[in-house]
C-alpha cells in the first residue's frame, strides 16, 4: 500500500472511541504480555486510556486509510508522547508516515519501554538514538524506558 493512502490529520471528537479502542489494542498487543497479571488487573480496574484520550485528544493526530483510523500520536513541544499503529496495521507504512509527520511537526525526543524492540529498532531505523534509560512503571510493575532523540 501506498503512503499516499494513508491520511494524518487533527484527531475529532467523533475519533475518541476509534482512538480508544486502538490503544487499548496496543496495550494489550505490546505491553501486556511483559506485565505481570496484577498489572494487568490493574489496567481493567483503571482503563487508563479512557482518560488519557478524553485529555489530550485535541493535541492527537490520526492516520486514516479508506476512513478508518489505524494510527496515532500525541506530541507536545518536540516531546513525542505516544506513538501507536493499530496492531493490524503494523508493517503497512502507517507508523513511517506517522513518524515523518511528527518529526516534520518537531519531534525531538520519545520514551519507549525497553522491551519494545521492535519500536526501538523502527526508531534507529530513522536516526533515533538511545541516549539515556530510567526506572519506569506500568500500571504498577516495573520497567525500563529507553529516551531517544532524533539529532
Amino acid at each position: 500500500m501506498s503512503d499516499s493512502e494513508i491520511l494524518v490529520r487533527h484527531a475529532r471528537s467523533s475519533d475518541s472511541a476509534d482512538i480508544k479502542a486502538l490503544l487499548d489494542r496496543s496495550w494489550r498487543t505490546h505491553w501486556a504480555p511483559h506485565l505481570d497479571m496484577g498489572a494487568w488487573a490493574r489496567y481493567e480496574a483503571a482503563r487508563p486510556v479512557e482518560a488519557y484520550v478524553d485529555v489530550y485528544l485535541g493535541a492527537m493526530m490520526v492516520a486514516e486509510r479508506g476512513g478508518v483510523v489505524v494510527g496515532m500520536y500525541h506530541l507536545d513541544d518536540g516531546m513525542l508522547h505516544a506513538i501507536h499503529v493499530d496492531s493490524w496495521a503494523i508493517g503497512t507504512g502507517v507508523g513511517t508516515v506517522m513518524m515523518k509527520e511528527a518529526e516534520r511537526a518537531g519531534a525531538r525526543r520519545l520514551d519507549v519501554r525497553a522491551f519494545n524492540a521492535r519500536a526501538r529498532a523502527f526508531y534507529a531505523s530513522r536516526g533515533w538514538v538511545e541516549i539515556d534509560e530510567h526506572e519506569d512503571t506500568e500500571m504498577g510493575t516495573p520497567v525500563r524506558s529507553i529516551i531517544m532523540e532524533r539529532l
